[in-house]
């Protein structure tokens, strides 16, 4: 960011209030919950995933898995390797405040070197490390703090690079770009977007420029981190396009077709959770921003940047466009429009400084900083408002898979050792595991349909059996066939605990020839 003689005093002082509102919310929040950092159901199998790692029945490298972006799983592992850390969930907030701190002073500077103003960059990286919705994000172990801070790293260095023309920042950018797509497919977009704007900058001028090699280096640098993702499911899977053909799109079959009939209300949903999340002042401030921009050739550095920052949004729109995600007037899923936060504080900033230079008014430019400030407390005491990630998050818990929770607190209380085998679903899984406080290589996940047949690896290492009654569609086939064959469930297992959600059982205690012979008994080969 800055040099050691250059950081001005306001760069430690974001640094401080960005860490103690982050750590204070935390803290408030979890002394109020224990479950809190863990609400969203992808944060829950974010750390379970980075746990399998090395705590799994199948430890290592093809944990990489496919669909989920692999880097902010690798950066989980050093923290999650500690169970307190893990169960809790606290490696969330461990791993992201550092970047929304990080984030929140490149940010800083990026305005900063736009407006040439320290008020207006502090004010401009307030809008999005003080966002409600940005500081829950963050406290939790979800992909979206690390996609902040790289895509800002790469913002920032592509700045200095159209500044200096130095190649050590056009690769710094490059590199960041391959790291941050890495943590989300918003970040795709911008691998092509570094090399075409360096040809088209090395094209522009008659002498000198960027050297061929140097812009080549940069194209396969800032490629490499989608590269090596095609790469890897190529070569795990057969198909380097395995995780765009995944069993299931995120959104359900009826949203989709709705899509399909009024295409219009994506960009209206769209717009309206920006609204919610980010205020409307912002967004005036934001589109202010156009107007020192009238002279392109002038402001042309401004416009680059700002279209940096706009390409992860519009990969957003397309995905919920094309039915990968699903974004609804309940809520679901608004936290896909948060990386627009990191294109509102740049456009905002540039903005408020057009307003400053028009009006030398000190009152206004007092009610403008305040106006833009109101938002976050706007959001905290107004329920209607609310901070929907928040929100959305809890709801999801709470409705879907707080069941679970309680079941893996039941499994913890009974057990005396040996496996556990789930039919339940990945997320309920997923859950079931991280409250029992268990080693999750004690636990057998059943996903394959061709897994009917339960009594070998049951009778050899899983004592325990857990079905989960409010199926999932992964496990639905498998779960009912078993629902539906209690009388031999209960031949050999006996019940330790049943609702109208879970049946947990404990395998008998019953010698392995009479075992076989039941097995025979039952027809089971």
């Amino acid at each position: 960011m800055e040099s050691g003689e250059d950081r001005p005093a306001t760069q430690y002082l974001l640094a401080l209030l960005l860490a103690v509102v982050a750590g204070l919310a935390g803290t408030v929040l979890y002394f109020n919950d224990s479950h809190v950092f863990l609400y969203f159901g992808d944060a829950a199998a974010h750390i379970v995933r980075a746990r399998q790692f090395f705590d799994s029945q199948r430890p290592g490298i093809d944990n990489l898995g496919t669909v989920w972006l692999p880097l902010p799983h690798l950066l989980l592992i050093p923290f999650i390797a500690i169970d307190a850390l893990f169960y809790t969930g606290i490696a969330g907030p461990v791993v992201g405040i550092p970047f929304l701190v990080g984030t929140g002073l490149l940010l800083s500077s990026i305005v900063r070197r736009l407006t040439g103003s320290r008020g207006i960059a502090f004010l401009s990286a307030c809008l999005f490390g003080l966002n409600p919705n940005i500081v829950y994000m963050v406290l939790t172990p979800m992909n979206e703090p690390a996609l902040f801070f790289f895509i800002a790293l790469g913002g920032y260095a592509f700045l200095r690079w159209l500044d200096t023309e130095a190649e050590r920042w056009l690769f710094a950018s490059a590199a960041s770009i391959a790291l941050a797509s890495l943590c989300r497919y918003e970040a795709w977009l911008l691998a092509p977007f570094l090399p075409l704007v360096a040809a088209g900058k090395g094209l522009s001028r008659v002498k000198g420029g960027i050297r061929p090699a140097a812009m080549l280096l940069a194209a396969a640098l800032s490629g490499a981190g989608v590269a090596l993702w095609l790469l890897w499911n190529l070569i795990e899977y057969g198909d380097a396009l395995k995780f765009a053909r995944w069993t299931y799109s995120v959104a359900p079959t009826a949203v989709r077709d709705h899509l399909q009939q009024r295409p219009l209300d994506v960009p209206l949903l769209f717009g309206r959770a920006i609204l919610t999340i980010f205020g409307p002042v912002v967004l005036i401030f934001a589109a202010a921003a156009v107007i020192p921009l009238r002279h392109l050739s002038a402001q042309r550095r401004s416009l680059l940047v700002l279209l940096y920052f706009k390409l992860p949004v519009l990969f957003a729109l397309g995905a919920v466009l094309a039915g990968f995600v699903q974004v609804d007037e309940w809520w679901w899923n608004w936290r896909y429009v948060l990386t627009i936060g990191l294109l509102l504080p740049v456009a905002a900033g540039i903005g408020l400084s057009e307003f400053f230079r028009l009006v030398p008014s000190v009152v206004a430019r007092a009610v403008a900083v305040v106006a833009l400030l109101a938002m976050p407390l706007v959001q905290l005491t107004i329920p209607s408002v609310g901070v929907p990630t928040f929100y959305d998050a809890s709801k999801g818990f709470y409705d879907r898979t707080y069941e679970a929770t309680d079941l893996g607190e039941e499994l913890r209380c009974v057990y005396t050792g040996g496996g556990a085998a789930l039919l339940t679903g990945y997320s309920q899984a997923q859950r079931i595991m991280l409250s029992s406080r268990l080693p999750l290589k004690d636990f057998h996940i059943i996903y394959d349909p061709r897994e009917k047949d339960l009594y070998g690896p049951l009778w050899e290492s899983d004592r325990y059996l857990v079905i989960g009654k409010r199926s999932m569609p992964e496990s639905k086939g498998y779960v009912d066939y078993w629902l539906s064959r209690r009388e031999v469930l209960a031949d050999h297992y006996d019940i330790r605990l049943e609702n109208e959600y879970f049946l947990l059982l404990e395998r008998k205690q019953t010698g392995t020839s009479d075992w076989n012979s039941r097995m025979r008994r039952d027809g089971i080969d």
